[in-house]
């Protein structure tokens, strides 16, 4: 089950929460009983593998031509 954090606008009281996906959202804070909000962290993505730059899928220059 995914673990979400939540603040509340009320008293800043930070706390996690394990919830499935079709639960609801926390509506009220345990401390104050205050609204909260979902607080969304950062996600690290790591792209591995060929075909993530730009130089991996460009065609080669034409050669130059002398005159």
């Amino acid at each position: 089950m995914p673990t979400y954090s939540y603040k509340c606008t009320k008293c800043a009281h930070v706390f996690d929460v394990q919830q499935s996906i079709t639960d609801d959202a926390i509506a009220n804070c345990p401390e104050c009983k205050g609204e909260v909000q979902k607080v969304f962290g950062k996600v690290g993505i790591t792209f591995k593998g060929s075909g993530f730059y730009k130089t991996d899928s460009a065609t080669p220059a034409p050669p130059k031509k002398d005159n």
